[in-house]
């Protein structure tokens, strides 16, 4: 069985499953994701360091979809009579529709973050292209 490691931060505090509001995840390498549509794959947790400590499954999900999700992260000048300011944009799109404020907003919640801001936070180091959209729910975008 396929396992998935998960930042403590989205377990709920019983230790046995997400928090309420995650259905799903976001992930690299949506051609990867895709082979395990429909299969069961186990939530983990490091009990420590990563890949220097055990493994701590907490909850075993069937992956009922993946979507394919093009997220992509650019920079934007914005210059003044003193120098410039840069600062980073994303942009997520699905099914070919550009997600607006308010889609974004709802991607963010159904992944475990309370705001946008947060959701683009975790994805800033990320690089821009295909990602997966990891549904342990009916819910589609």
């Amino acid at each position: 069985m396929k396992r998935i490691s998960f930042n403590q931060r989205f377990v709920n505090d019983a230790g046995n499953d997400l928090i309420k509001d995650e259905i799903h995840t976001i992930r690299q390498n949506y051609n990867f994701w895709k082979r395990f549509e429909g299969r069961e794959i186990a939530l983990f947790t490091w009990e420590g360091k990563p890949y220097r400590s055990k493994q701590k499954v907490f909850c075993v999900k069937r992956i009922i979809r993946v979507q394919k999700l093009n997220f992509y992260i650019y920079k934007k000048k914005t210059v003044f009579k003193n120098g410039y300011e840069e600062t980073i944009h994303f942009q997520y799109m699905c099914n070919g529709l550009i997600f607006d404020k308010r889609k974004i907003k709802k991607l963010a919640y159904n992944d475990g973050f309370n705001f946008i801001q947060e959701l683009n936070e975790w994805f800033e180091n990320y690089k821009s292209g295909e990602m997966a959209i990891i549904h342990f729910t009916g819910f589609q975008y």
